[in-house]
């Protein structure tokens, strides 16, 4: 691995990279070897510590008047940040995150929220079932679509294997899902459904 390439993961994690250059970076990584993604993937997760780690080395400092009158007479510029458009928030849900969580009504099933959107009134899961698993018949409020990223899911009497997607409409009623062998599935449902 290069130190230039080392480098571009590096500017990328801290989000100091122009579009065009991530845009080559993500080329790059595309024909990667796997040590080479988990470094970035390592490299994102360091990175978003960083916030914390200031906030945690700055609790008992308190700054100087100087500091203080600057920053306040930033916030009160006419062409302070605040007069600028908000941009959009970003949010990381990295692969080796450890906030799985148990499903809270079926043993087997264990759930990552990656998404939570109230006011499109959608969440994103990932879903890790295990081998045997039935999850009951159920009613759908809103709409649930599923795409499984690998192993197996019978559902409405079809199998579904990795890359399948199934889309159930609101106010339909599913009969009982079951994995034989195991899987990991992405859902999107209706946020009623997740509350």
């Amino acid at each position: 691995m290069n130190k230039d390439f080392i480098d571009k993961v590096i500017l990328d994690s801290l989000g100091l990279l122009n579009e065009n250059e991530r845009q080559e970076l993500k080329k790059e990584l595309l024909n990667s070897p796997d040590e080479d993604q988990k470094l970035v993937s390592q490299m994102n997760n360091l990175v978003s510590l960083f916030p914390k780690a200031i906030n945690t080395m700055l609790h008992d400092v308190t700054p100087s008047e100087n500091v203080k009158d600057k920053l306040f007479a930033r916030i009160n510029s006419t062409e302070n940040s605040f007069t600028q458009p908000v941009k959009k928030k970003f949010d990381f849900v990295f692969a080796d995150s450890d906030d799985w969580v148990p499903h809270p009504e079926v043993d087997g099933i264990q759930i990552k929220q990656l998404s939570y959107n109230k006011e499109k009134n959608y969440a994103m899961l990932l879903f890790k079932v295990a081998a045997d698993t039935i999850y009951p018949s159920h009613h759908h409020s809103g709409a649930e679509e599923c795409y499984v990223i690998e192993g197996d899911l019978y559902a409405q009497g079809k199998l579904l294997g990795p890359g399948d997607f199934h889309h159930a409409e609101g106010g339909t009623d599913h009969d009982p899902l079951y994995s034989k062998n195991g899987c990991m599935a992405v859902l999107v449902i209706d946020t009623s459904e997740f509350e």
